[in-house]
């Protein structure tokens, strides 16, 4: 690149955007399974590995309305989630392995 060209910073077009938050949900859907299935010897592990998933979800342009469709989570539940008002293991299926 010459130094008269203007630098511009590489944008993604649509299908590009689209699909990285495809993988961005597909992902999240990957580490809420593991979460439903964890042990109590990865439990927390596996929380927070969902929580950080739901978050990049979201932070990769995803609508809340969308990533909460595909997940089958509620858009109010998936928001408190993300901003860490309900911890994700208050919500595991197993109450042995819920936060107390």
């Amino acid at each position: 690149m010459s130094p008269d060209q203007p630098r511009t910073a590489p944008t993604l077009d649509l299908a590009d955007r689209r699909e990285r938050q495809r993988r961005s949900i597909r992902h999240a859907q990957a580490k809420l399974a593991a979460f439903v299935r964890s042990s109590a010897d990865d439990v927390a592990e596996a929380a927070h590995a969902a929580e950080a998933a739901l978050r990049g979800a979201l932070s990769s342009g995803a609508e809340v309305e969308r990533v909460s469709a595909e997940l089958e989570v509620s858009p109010r539940a998936l928001r408190a989630i993300v901003d860490g008002s309900v911890p994700l293991r208050s919500l595991h299926p197993d109450d042995r392995l819920r936060l107390a």
